[in-house]
Parts: structure tokens; sequence; C-alpha cells
């Protein structure tokens, strides 16, 4: 390494890219660390110990429940190891934070920060953590390593071990984790999506719900890319488990388009799991606040659904009973005896929630929503907006915005 190469520049530099921690160790002493951190989730001893026992310049470990430390012995610092890990094949289950926790000695009253520092952390196979190794190794020393070296029988490994033991162990581990994550996601899948379909709102509020125990799969390779791409999934599965439910398609898609666009703008891995954590119970909520009437008869779904796609038109009874084949007068008497309510009342109430959607989701004047909707005027608007919400369309749009900012900071 040259002289005037800064090592610990490196390492930030090449955290940035990697998101794997990584830490210098002199004489078992940790002297930096990327990310920043307190010396509760330094890598335990039982492991350091292990890679500073190897006389190799790259060794590595797996514990017995599959996560692996991997370490870089330093030719022109002796007695130097930069340490990388911990790291996982498969997202972390309850079992593995169980272990960890017991293993890092972590106290309860911190384990959350903890599943936080976790879950930076990309989920890598053993060979893609290693060649990370090898690359470093390479621009430290000018040394070339092969992934073969490291993986050749006896290397790194100790001496009661072998390369075929190792390899089935994780093969073992690996494939227990993903039958039971993919078994408990999918139960807990279908008990989210039923609750999206039937606007339970109050349903999310029993709903016993533990981020380790949802395992959508490796989807990013960074833990920002995989928080966003998790939201791209989350968010088309409550689409369309809210259409299913009678949300109407244009409001549906407007909220799947929000929370996507929003993902990408955001850079917290934080913020990311808060609007993770939101999605499923929004799409509930406009389920719910819609109240899509329910009728078995096929003419009066086809009516309801015509309503709710054409709120930005001069929609009157006529025309929805023309749509449908009906006489204007029976239409009208038969849609308010099996559903209880007027066309015309089911007509405004549409508009209405459309004309909310717009102020909360586009940055539309409420001049424009109330033309783009066909009110007669702004005034009808805004005195048929505050009857069926309880306050005015500027002081909805003032609430929302407040909200936004107060999430934003």
């Amino acid at each position: 390494m040259k002289k005037n190469y800064s090592l610990i520049n490196y390492m930030k530099t090449y955290y940035s890219d990697s998101n794997i921690p990584m830490y210098l160790f002199s004489d078992d002493k940790c002297s930096f660390c990327v990310p920043e951190q307190d010396e509760l989730t330094y890598p335990p001893s039982q492991y350091l110990q292990e890679l500073f026992a190897s006389k190799e310049r790259i060794s590595h470990c797996t514990t017995e429940y599959g996560i692996i430390f991997c370490s870089l012995k330093l030719d022109s610092m002796p007695n130097k190891h930069l340490v990388f890990g911990p790291v996982t094949t498969v997202p972390y289950s309850d079992s593995d934070l169980q272990h960890l926790y017991k293993d890092y000695m972590i106290p309860n009253n911190r384990r959350s920060d903890f599943n936080t520092f976790l879950r930076q952390i990309p989920c890598l196979s053993m060979s893609s953590l290693l060649k990370k190794c090898i690359f470093l190794n390479y621009c430290l020393h000018e040394e070339i390593i092969s992934l073969e070296q490291l993986t050749s029988t006896g290397h790194a490994l100790a001496e009661d071990d072998t390369l075929a033991d190792a390899s089935l162990l994780l093969e073992e581990t690996y494939q227990k984790k993903e039958n039971e994550q993919h078994n408990r996601t999918y139960i807990l899948e279908e008990e989210i999506l039923k609750l999206v379909r039937t606007g339970d709102c109050e349903g999310f509020k029993k709903f016993a719900y533990s981020e380790s125990n949802f395992h959508i799969g490796v989807t990013g390779s960074t833990a920002l890319r995989q928080l966003k791409n998790n939201i791209i999934i989350t968010t088309t599965l409550c689409t369309r488990a809210a259409i299913d439910g009678g949300l109407d398609y244009d409001t549906a898609y407007q909220l799947s388009d929000y929370f996507i666009q929003s993902s990408e703008r955001l850079t917290s891995a934080d913020r990311l799991t808060d609007l993770l954590g939101k999605i499923s119970y929004t799409f509930a909520e406009k389920v719910a606040q819609a109240k899509t009437p329910v009728s078995t008869d096929e003419r009066m779904q086809k009516a309801i659904r015509y309503i709710q796609q054409n709120t930005n038109q001069h929609l009157t009874v006529g025309d929805v009973a023309d749509y449908v084949g009906f006489s204007k007068s029976y239409f009208s008497a038969y849609f308010k005896k099996t559903l209880g309510f007027s066309v015309s009342a089911f007509i405004l109430r549409c508009k209405l929630e459309e004309g909310r959607e717009l102020l909360q989701y586009t940055d539309r004047s409420i001049s424009t929503i109330s033309e783009f909707l066909c009110f007669s005027s702004q005034s009808h608007f805004h005195t048929a907006f505050k009857k069926q919400f309880g306050m005015t369309p500027s002081e909805y749009a003032s609430s929302v915005k407040a909200i936004a900012e107060g999430n934003a900071n």
C-alpha cells in the first residue's frame, strides 16, 4: 500500500458502495469502524479469535446459524486486520435475531437499535463477500488471490472441518430459513391483503406484525434499493387487493403512483421503512372510505363502476340508466331499493372522494379540481365538500400539507 494512502478514507469510500460494516482491529482492539457505532455492535470476540488465529491473508467463519464474518490481514501493519460482517445470505429470521442478541449480548432496551443496524446490511452469498475481500486485498497489497484458493479444502477453516461440511451446513441453513420465512410470509401476506380487500382498518390494530417475519426476498443490491423495491412489490399487491375490494381503478393506481414515486425520492432507510409500513393500511383505509356498494346484480355493479370511472363528466341519472339499459325512473327506484341511497347522492359522493384524492396527491388548485369534476361552481364544490368531510377544500389541503411537512422533518 502506498505510504500516502489513507486506509481510513479507503474504508469510508468502500463502505459507501458495499454497505457492509468494516472494522480496523489492532492487537484485538477496534481502532476504527464504518458505519459509526458503539462497541455493542462490534463483532463478537469468539468469531474474532477464530478469524485472527488464521495464518491466511483472507479468512472467514460462519456461525452455527449461518451468519458470515470475513477478515483481511494487513501486511504493512503488524497485528492489524480488516473485519467485515455480519453478513447473511437471506434476511434475518426471529431465530437468527435471538442467536445474535445472545452472541452480541444485546440488552432488551437496545434491540430495536440493533435491528436497525442489521437492516442496513445487504444480503450476500459467501462467494460474493469473499470476492469483495479479494478486490480490497488487491487494492491494498497488489496481490492476486483467486476465489478457488479461498474455498479450497482446509483454507480458512478449522482443522477438523472440511469445505464439504461447511458448504452443506450453509446450504441446509439457507434452505431451512428460506422455507420457514416463505411459509410464514405467505400466511402474513394473505392476512394483510384480506384486510386491504375488506377495508378492515380496525383489523390492522389487532394484527401482530413483526418486520423480521415478513420476507419478500433479496430484491436489491443495497439496503436502500431493497427497501424501495419492497415498496414497489407491496404497493402492487395492495393495489390489486384494493381494486378487488371495490376501490375504483383511478384512485387505486393514483395511490400506487404516489407511494412508488415517494419512495424513489427518499434517501433515508428509516423514512423508507415508515413509508413501507403505511402502504397496506392506507389502501385499506381508501377501500373503507370508498364504501363501494355491494350488489350481486351485475347491472348494478356495472352502474357503480361507470359512475366511479366518470367523475370528471357531467353525469346524470339518465346517463347511467341508459348505460346499463334501464329506464330512468325504474333505474332510480331499483338503485335506491337495492343500495339504500339515490343515484345522484352516489354520483356526488364519488366526485367528492375524487376531489379529496386530487387535493391530497396532486398540486392542482381548488378551482381546477372543481372544474375538472364538473361542479357548477367552485362555491358548490366548497359547500358539498364541507358537508361531506367536515372541512372546506382549502382547510383539507392545508392539513395535508402540514402532515407532509411534519413527516419530512
